[in-house]
């Protein structure tokens, strides 16, 4: 389980919930998806880095003496103003022992805010993010890497893939015939918050679902388990 707020996945297993197990990860996670080797991905929206704590601490001040309201106010506001790198977010790798991959967490241009990860049938990782001006979907190198790549590598481009009527995302998915599904969140942050231009308050939501057809490599559903081919 993704915990957000915090630092670490937890681990429980149905034969003994109370025994559960945590393992570090990056700050603030909020997706996971695991592959075919029993690899776990993990999204973290504040990186893995020390910077990555002091949102969450100012975060909570907010919270005390200000209210939930503004405090989840800046805390969306801090998310969709991060620029991918050391600054953004990051990706963690657990092998099924929960000890991390090397060269895990994984950051990069296509990483400002990563959101959901999904695995797709080559075992590539394809990552939302929640990050504005231009949120894009990172495709990872997961298991069967491109020549001249390893895992944790960017294969879409230094910035993602962007465009196409991308908005601040949340839910990523692969169906069947090996089309990407993002879910639009937000579209305008300014415009949700506060009292926003007369003109421009009716871009706060964002707008529908983004399609790329054919972009990565089909998976059976219903996915139940890591992925797998057709």
């Amino acid at each position: 389980m993704a915990n957000s707020a915090i630092d670490h996945v937890t681990r429980s297993s149905a034969a003994a919930p109370s025994k559960a197990e945590k393992f570090k990860t990056g700050f603030n996670n909020s997706g996971l998806a695991i592959d075919s080797q029993g690899n776990v991905w993990v999204t973290a929206r504040f990186g893995s880095g020390l910077l990555g704590m002091a949102p969450l601490i100012d975060l909570d001040a907010r919270l005390r003496l200000e209210g939930v309201a503004n405090a989840s106010d800046y805390l969306t506001k801090t998310m969709s103003r991060q620029r991918g790198g050391r600054d953004g977010g990051s990706v963690t790798l657990l092998r099924p022992d929960g000890t991390q991959y090397p060269g895990s967490p994984f950051i990069g241009g296509g990483l400002p805010g990563p959101w959901a990860a999904v695995v797709d049938g080559n075992d590539n990782v394809w990552i939302s993010n929640f990050a504005m001006p231009s949120s894009p979907i990172a495709q990872l190198c997961g298991e069967n890497c491109p020549p001249g790549m390893k895992t944790g590598d960017q294969i879409s481009p230094p910035g993602g893939y962007v465009g196409g009527g991308l908005q601040l995302q949340t839910d990523i998915a692969v169906d069947p015939a090996g089309n990407v599904w993002a879910m639009n969140n937000w579209q305008d942050i300014d415009s949700c918050i506060g009292t926003p231009n007369e003109a421009l308050s009716t871009r706060c939501g964002g707008q529908g679902v983004v399609v790329f057809y054919g972009m990565a490599k089909s998976v059976r559903a219903p996915q139940i388990g890591p992925a797998r081919q057709p």
